[in-house]
């Protein structure tokens, strides 16, 4: 083997190690959601772990919805979005409050979170999981839970503001 031959050779292998690194990472960050779903909620709330692929397109999607501003966070001042503040004591009054505004909140929902690669959840928007959405927020430093068929979200922001947005 000469030398640019070794040289692909261990290009090839890097890629190898690589690629092996990234889903023992994606195994992880699965195995931490799974783990941490089960501690808060038991057998009690359905929950489906969503592929690297069906998350970066759910990402995506709702990106394309809901722009960001350069501090990460969605804009509300975009005059596309509706928005309503939730103080803490009405988390769990969200999904009447959506209903009210002629969206349904019986069609799944995706739970991920900001700065982080965390695998999406698809869900049910329950009580339960509002009532217990302190459990889950510290996964990531923002938590988004987005439906992506009425296009609404709700935003979790680490300065600990909970905003409703839909378009």
């Amino acid at each position: 083997m000469n030398r640019e031959e070794r040289q692909k050779r261990l290009k090839e292998i890097l890629e190898v190690r690589r690629q092996k690194e990234i889903i023992q990472e994606r195994i992880e960050k699965e195995n931490e959601v799974k783990a941490l779903l089960q501690e808060v909620f038991g057998e009690s709330e359905v929950f489906e772990i969503q592929d690297s692929n069906k998350s970066d397109l759910i990402v995506e999607d709702f990106s394309a919805n809901f722009p960001f501003t350069f501090w990460n966070r969605i804009d509300w001042k975009n005059v596309n979005i509706n928005q309503i503040e939730v103080v803490d004591q009405e988390i769990t009054s969200i999904p009447s409050l959506l209903i009210s505004k002629g969206l349904d909140t019986s069609i799944p929902i995706y739970i991920f979170w900001g700065y982080d690669s965390h695998p999406c959840i698809k869900t049910k928007l329950t009580n339960e999981l509002l009532s217990n959405i302190e459990e889950i927020v510290w996964l990531g430093s923002d938590l988004y839970i987005y439906c992506l068929t009425q296009k609404y979200v709700i935003e979790f922001f680490h300065d600990d503001t909970v905003n409703i947005g839909w378009v």
